[in-house]
């Protein structure tokens, strides 16, 4: 039988000691709060509710051969006190060629990943209020955003968000051991499988696990920033600000990729031998079942709330980055202009772009499970950068990655790019 509801304020109390020990942490958390959204609850359940627990082994890969790319980000920038963005600016070749490629990705992408991750964010409120449509709700909950990055007045809501991420972990944590991953589905986690017609969802994953590929160089962002902080408060030293950092992102790193098996095996065990997947409106409280089934009626809210806020997170965390990392390209590559002006408008045109795109295509599931392919197809491009200017561009070698990193980040790199090809190759034929 589903347990009752439990003793609150020991959940509570559990709630405010994750939450704690979160804020204690450097900006990995934005990592993990960027990350833990579309590709968790749609991409990950819907891999397990089509295919069981067969495709347990690309969520490993993914997050083990994208480690690198992602680590790199904040190494460089606390080693060099520079942006991944101004390492671009060094690498050899054209002048310019790589923050190009850079700004091209991000205009490509910028609409796209906000509207699939507003659209999903939507589909919650919609299954609470449906009068206003997926569309409606778009519009609303983009505008919402805009309002917040303007007065700049969303710590409390930072608060709340981080709270209610505690409240879904918790939540999935005890549903997952309610009905536990057999023993026979462990050879899933390293033996490949490709199940006829996964491979479009097998690229999809790998694109957005733990997260588009674009975080890595927002998180270097992120973490010029949070030095600043740990100056101002005489901190460590650089290198004590690089272990510090290293060790926030890891930790946030296995955090999202063990949340990800989770939601993948929730999926297996309780939609895949029901025949039920994922599909339009009925995300949320399909979803939701995964919760239900194991501790009652009564989670059903609960989850709707803590889901709604690990989307919103993420929609925020977009609707802010995609424009940051526009407005610093534009500077580093030395055009005139505010960079607050490139920052508003690049915003303004993707919250015109992704209300527009979900008008047009308003179904939440394939549009993400597209955006995460055309992630995935950056993906090498962007790993290969960020490994150049980690290994070539630390004058410091102490401070450089180790030899077992870099060869993993020439493996990743190559797996990622032969896997573009063969997908581009099949779409092409």
């Amino acid at each position: 039988m589903p347990a009752g509801p439990p003793t609150w304020p020991r959940l509570f109390g559990a709630v405010m000691s994750l939450q704690r020990f979160l804020s204690s942490l450097g900006p990995g958390v934005l990592m993990a709060a960027t990350a833990i959204g579309a590709s968790h609850l749609v991409l990950s359940v819907q891999a397990g509710a089509i295919y069981g627990y067969s495709l347990l082994w690309v969520v490993v890969a993914a997050n083990l051969l994208k480690y690198p790319a992602f680590e790199y980000g904040p190494r460089f920038a606390l080693a060099t006190g520079r942006s991944l963005l101004e390492g671009y600016a060094q690498v050899p070749g054209p002048r310019g060629w790589a923050l190009w490629l850079f700004l091209f990705g991000t205009v490509v992408q910028g609409v796209g990943v906000v509207g699939g991750v507003l659209g999903l964010t939507a589909s919650i409120a919609f299954a609470v209020l449906p009068a206003l449509g997926i569309p409606g709700w778009s519009v609303v909950l983009a505008t919402i955003i805009v309002l917040l990055l303007a007065l700049g007045r969303y710590r409390g809501l930072e608060l709340v968000i981080k709270l209610m991420m505690g409240i879904l972990l918790l939540a999935t944590l005890v549903a997952f051991f309610a009905t536990p991953m057999p023993l026979s589905a462990a050879r899933h986690l390293l033996v490949p499988v490709f199940p006829a017609g996964a491979f479009a969802l097998i690229v999809a994953l790998a694109g957005w696990l733990p997260a588009g590929i674009d975080v890595s160089i927002w998180h270097s962002l992120w973490a010029l920033e949070k030095q600043e902080q740990w100056v101002a408060e005489e901190m460590e030293g650089e290198r004590g600000h690089l272990r510090r950092s290293l060790l926030d992102m890891r930790l946030s790193y296995l955090f999202t990729t063990v949340l990800a098996m989770l939601f993948l095996g929730l999926g297996a065990a309780l939609l895949h031998p029901r025949g039920l997947v994922l599909e339009s409106t009925e995300v949320a409280p399909t979803v939701a079942r995964l919760y239900t089934e194991s501790l009652g009626e009564w989670m059903y809210p609960v989850f709707l709330l803590a889901a709604f806020c690990a989307m919103f997170s993420t929609a925020l965390a977009c609707m802010d980055g995609f424009p940051r990392a526009f407005a610093d390209t534009m500077r580093v590559l030395g055009y005139r202009g505010s960079e607050k002006g490139y920052y508003w408008g690049f915003l303004l045109a993707i919250y015109a772009g992704s209300i527009a795109l979900l008008m047009w295509w308003p179904d939440p599931v394939p549009l993400v499970t597209a955006v995460a392919i055309i992630s995935f197809l950056f993906a090498p491009l962007y790993a290969a950068l960020n490994t150049y200017c980690a290994t070539r561009l630390i004058s410091d070698p102490d401070l450089r990655p180790g030899r077992l990193s870099s060869y993993l980040a020439v493996v990743g790199v190559a797996v990622m790019a032969l896997t573009a090809v063969v997908y581009l190759v099949g779409l092409v034929g």
